[in-house]
């Protein structure tokens, strides 16, 4: 055999060996380029579903002293919602939290106090519903116990958006013309740390009144959705 057919032979032998090696690595890039995108999509998902978009923002109000009365953020300023599209409001119930929403942006976040749980079950209808024409400064049921700042989400006039409860028999914290709370102040220390009301969504007051301000500048408009969650 001359030194050609050498050549020719080692050069054949060299190729078959390319090509068989070719099938055990190529795929494994393209596996890899294909599992990213799926795990990214995964735990976007899923952060979603644990609801890390929801967090507190850092300047919350600490839950002590009269805390009820004031806004629930101590930095953030509240928002003319005219300004923001696709408003709306996402209250989970267990987590004592009133999300104002433009789209899936949360705008401002409030404490909040939904129907207390009797039974396994919260006072307050599950559901999506929507702001209704009721809405007013103040009001007083028979019993002689109300709230300020009110707008209507639910059989009107039924289920309402409000502040802390008020009183008309100078019962609990005594601010300004008001009696705050009843039972010696019952039921405003429990904003933002348990279902309390009696079907309501309780709120601080300057809260309330923000929404209420809100609802009569247009900001927020009958039809506005209202989610409640678990």
């Amino acid at each position: 055999m001359n030194k050609a057919h050498k050549r020719m032979g080692i050069a054949l032998i060299l190729a078959i060996v390319a090509l068989m090696m070719i099938p055990v690595f190529q795929p494994l890039p393209h596996a890899q380029t294909k599992d990213k995108p799926k795990t990214t999509q995964k735990r976007k998902k899923q952060q979603k579903k644990t609801g890390n978009i929801f967090a507190d923002p850092t300047d919350m109000r600490p839950m002590t002293g009269r805390y009820y009365l004031y806004p629930s953020e101590t930095k953030r300023k509240y928002p003319d919602l005219r300004k923001y599209k696709n408003v709306w409001f996402k209250v989970p119930i267990s987590k004592c939290r009133a999300y104002v929403m433009s789209g899936d942006k949360v705008i401002y976040v409030m404490y909040a106090s939904a129907g207390k749980i009797t039974k396994g079950r919260s006072l307050t209808p599950l559901g999506t519903f929507h702001v209704q024409n009721e809405s007013g400064e103040q009001f007083i049921n028979a019993n002689g116990v109300g709230a300020r700042y009110f707008i209507s989400f639910y059989q009107h006039g039924v289920y309402l958006f409000h502040s802390v409860p008020i009183n008309n028999f100078a019962s609990g914290e005594h601010v300004g013309s008001y009696y705050y709370g009843y039972k010696n102040g019952a039921h405003l220390t429990t904003l933002g740390k348990k279902p309390d009301s009696h079907g309501c969504v309780r709120l601080t007051v300057s809260d309330a009144k923000w929404i209420y301000t809100q609802r009569q500048n247009g900001g927020i408009k009958v039809g506005t959705k209202v989610v409640i969650a678990k």
